[in-house]
């Protein structure tokens, strides 16, 4: 059996997880496909919390390869995004399947 505490942790990792794999992605998966590509980094905006990336390809690049040249030339804030939608659905998930117990 559980103890509380570790049930909070494996709790906690249901929703620290995917963050974890998209900062991981955005800062180290996304950047080196990009210069396999030899992609063009756009960066916009100048915030306290950095700039939104992206990069963008010319149309060979993009004929050739356009699932990576699509998830590349996706912004930094546009999967941040998806990855919130992701937690708070997992949350609500969580939520309601206790109930039960």
């Amino acid at each position: 059996m559980m103890t509380s505490r570790g049930k909070a942790l494996v709790d906690s990792l249901w929703y620290v997880i995917p963050l974890a794999i998209t900062v991981l992605v955005n800062a180290v998966v996304r950047p080196f496909m990009a210069s396999e590509l030899n992609g063009e980094v756009v960066r916009k905006g100048a915030s306290v919390r950095g700039s939104d990336t992206y990069w963008v390809f010319d149309a060979v690049t993009r004929s050739e390869h356009p699932w990576q040249t699509r998830f590349l030339e996706t912004s930094d804030g546009a999967l941040a995004l998806v990855t919130l939608a992701v937690i708070a659905v997992l949350f609500v998930w969580r939520s309601f399947g206790r109930k039960g117990r």
